[in-house]
């Protein structure tokens, strides 16, 4: 029986071994990660501000692989050789095909891994006037300066340092998200101030694994990359909506791969949904040239949430 590894709990290799495990397509499925949680960077902002607990953001990767059929490994990807996964203090793997989907490279004060980044803000909390840079002007960043200022409350002085607000919004939402920070006295800035007590990098590099539009990396065709990871011949805009589109594509062809048949290609889509959250109750959404704001994208985030959570 042909085995199949999926390294690293990204979007897209969750999304494939859900679907593979539910189709059972004749292959040993394992799953190895470092550590038993894949933390839901969509759930973030709720997780800073107290609104939900940590067992609330995260999938219990041994119960999902279980469910699926597959084996779990608690263990720290080293690199790959041929036909071998290597692993930091144990023993390699063998494998027929390789999916690799364990996020962008980790930067210092990222916002991953998401416990230490808890740990960073919580210590911030005894201070009298914390100050918090945030470097990084997209979504995320906006996220987590609007629930940052929840948690830290209204002594902190915020800074959001970007060349451009939601580079990739329309107009109108940056309007609203401009509105938003301006009511929390966030101070949006393109040099943050040198007087900081935590500093939280809201972005993530430029991947640097290259792939093809079949997700297989060049030169590698028993090897596959997706999500933040994956560099492809065309710029991809990342995020979570294209590494579940990618993981879709990505069981495809790993079914494909263990039967010999031909591959898919990923097309980007034309436009995504993004839903960002301003507070507790209300929401951002845009698609296209399209904005809405308030309640209902918040119960819609919400939804989606849940069920990538729950699977």
């Amino acid at each position: 029986m042909k085995r199949i590894i999926f390294a690293g709990a990204g979007h897209a290799n969750i999304v494939a071994l859900r679907r593979l495990g539910r189709r059972r397509i004749g292959a040993e499925l394992v799953l190895v990660n470092d550590g038993p949680q894949a933390w839901y960077t969509g759930a973030l902002p709720a997780l800073i501000r107290g609104d939900i607990t940590s067992s609330q953001a995260a999938i219990d990767l041994p119960a999902l692989a279980a469910h699926c059929g597959a084996r779990f490994i608690d263990a720290r990807v080293a690199g790959f050789s041929d036909h071998a996964l290597r692993l930091a203090a144990a023993d390699p793997l063998d494998f027929d095909f390789l999916a690799i989907a364990i996020g962008g490279t980790m930067i210092a004060d990222g916002v991953k891994p998401i416990p230490d980044l808890l740990r960073r803000l919580e210590a911030l909390r005894p201070l009298a006037s914390p100050g918090l840079g945030i470097l990084g002007s997209g979504a995320a960043g906006v996220e987590i300066a609007l629930a940052a200022r929840q948690r830290l409350g209204p002594s902190a002085e915020i800074c959001l340092c970007g060349k451009t607000l939601l580079p990739r919004a329309p107009a109108r939402a940056r309007r609203i998200a401009l509105r938003y920070l301006a009511t929390a006295r966030i101070e949006l800035v393109s040099e943050l101030p040198a007087r900081h007590d935590a500093l939280i990098r809201a972005y993530t590099p430029e991947p640097d694994m290259a792939v093809r539009q079949t997700l297989q990396l060049f030169g590698e065709d028993h090897v596959f990359a997706a999500g933040d990871c994956a560099k492809f011949p065309s710029p991809v805009a990342r995020s979570g909506a294209i590494a579940v589109r990618q993981g879709r594509v990505l069981a495809a062809n790993l079914r494909a791969s263990v039967r010999a048949a031909p591959l898919q290609a990923f097309k980007p889509p034309p436009a995504t949904l993004a839903i960002m959250r301003l507070d507790g109750s209300r929401a951002l959404a845009w698609y296209g040239g399209t904005t809405v704001h308030g309640v209902l994208p918040s119960r819609l985030k919400a939804w989606l949430d849940r069920r990538w959570l729950e699977g």
